[in-house]
């Protein structure tokens, strides 16, 4: 039986539980996977702060801090061991610290009919706003959290909500800028989001549920080869042509070591890098194109 309110459903990680005064979906809000993501933290914590004014269906379980081995830290990874916990689900109950959270959570995330999961750029990204979404089945809900992005996440293993979406669950992945900052319009739009998907998979009524909007985009990493200072020729949001020289890691000497470009078909920036210091096989440039 899950308890309402604050309680340790995950070993070690806060978790807020609410039952609705009626049947319904059972809804998983994940934030705080990397310790360096605020948006969705902030996002979390509000939304409990509303919690007893919700007529809610169903049940919601929300994670404003899913990783607090690297939040203590800030960082991407766990101190602890190392490992990128957005990399590790399923996990294993008798490995690392960090296998072992991932195990953990995804027990719980196992349970629910339905998946929120919160990210930003951290403090090395910049994302454009974005609902992302994996099958045709979860594009009406991200088409509900009220950003004009969506992106076809790329299928990665070890993410939580696409080895959740491997087992059919109902899935959507979420990014807000980042560079370190928290961004207050980010989280009252990540607070909106999510009670509108709410709405949309019928745990809260129809009042909460925004207008479907967006346009779907496809798009992908361009990897680092080189250590050294990334210097950005273009921002988030940029329309970008063929072959466009986009970014450039230089040497202390200012010694061009690799340059970054648009592929043949162009697009759009969906994230850069935001941090200077760049070392081989970091992200560089994501750029999208509309489908």
């Amino acid at each position: 039986m899950l308890t309402e309110g604050w309680s340790e459903l995950v070993p070690g990680v806060d978790v807020f539980f609410r039952r609705g005064h009626e049947p319904g979906p059972f809804a998983l809000i994940t934030a705080g996977i990397h310790g360096d993501e605020y948006e969705g933290p902030a996002a979390v914590a509000s939304l409990v702060d509303s919690m007893d004014g919700l007529p809610l269906a169903g049940s919601i379980a929300a994670i404003p801090v899913a990783n607090p081995m690297a939040w203590r830290g800030s960082q991407r990874t766990s101190p602890d061991d190392g490992l990128n916990l957005a990399r590790t689900f399923p996990g294993n109950p008798a490995g690392s610290p960090t296998e072992r959270l991932a195990a953990a959570i995804f027990d719980l995330a196992k349970r629910a009919d339905h998946l929120i999961d919160l990210h930003s750029g951290g403090v090395e990204y910049l994302f454009l706003p974005l609902s992302g979404f994996y099958g045709e089945e979860d594009l009406a809900a991200a088409r509900r959290f009220g950003v004009s992005t969506l992106w076809r996440l790329p299928v990665t293993a070890g993410v939580l909500s696409c080895e959740l979406w491997k087992l059919g669950h109902s899935v959507i992945g979420c990014e807000y800028l980042g560079a370190g900052q928290l961004s207050l319009k980010g989280r009252d739009a990540y607070q909106r989001g999510i009670l509108s998907c709410l709405a949309y998979w019928k745990l809260l009524p129809q009042e909460y549920l925004l207008p479907e909007e967006g346009t779907v985009c496809v798009g992908d990493w361009i990897m680092s080869s080189a250590t050294g200072l990334f210097v950005a020729h273009c921002s988030i949001g940029d329309i970008v042509t063929p072959g466009q020289l986009l970014a450039e890691i230089c040497d202390p000497r200012g010694n061009r070591l690799q340059a970054f470009h648009a592929p043949p078909a162009g697009g759009f920036v969906l994230a850069i890098r935001s941090k200077a210091y760049i070392r081989p096989d970091n992200w560089g440039v994501l750029i999208a194109a509309n489908i």
